[in-house]
């Protein structure tokens, strides 16, 4: 099954999308968009999909993909807002 997780963030600083990693972003494994919502907070919401076979497993998936995109946005001192809630896709 399918997964959608909606995560949102805030940065130090706007994404510059000059910036190569800014720019791989979409690149990495279940990428389906990258929003801002806050211009002033300097916040963005990431939603990527996984593949499992129930919502601890779909998770588990979230949270390792989700590493990958923070330590990718390192530079910018990405902090999660909320906690991983996978939902059908």
């Amino acid at each position: 099954m399918t997964y959608v997780v909606n995560v949102p963030f805030e940065v130090g600083a706007l994404l510059d999308e000059s910036d190569p990693d800014v720019r791989s972003i979409p690149r990495l494994p279940g990428f389906v968009g990258l929003d801002l919502s806050d211009r002033d907070d300097s916040r963005y919401e990431l939603t990527i999909e996984v593949e499992a076979g129930s919502v601890r497993d779909a998770m588990d998936a979230a949270e390792e993909l989700l590493d990958d995109y923070m330590s990718t946005l390192d530079a910018y001192r990405p902090r999660l807002l909320a906690e991983i809630a996978p939902r059908l896709g």
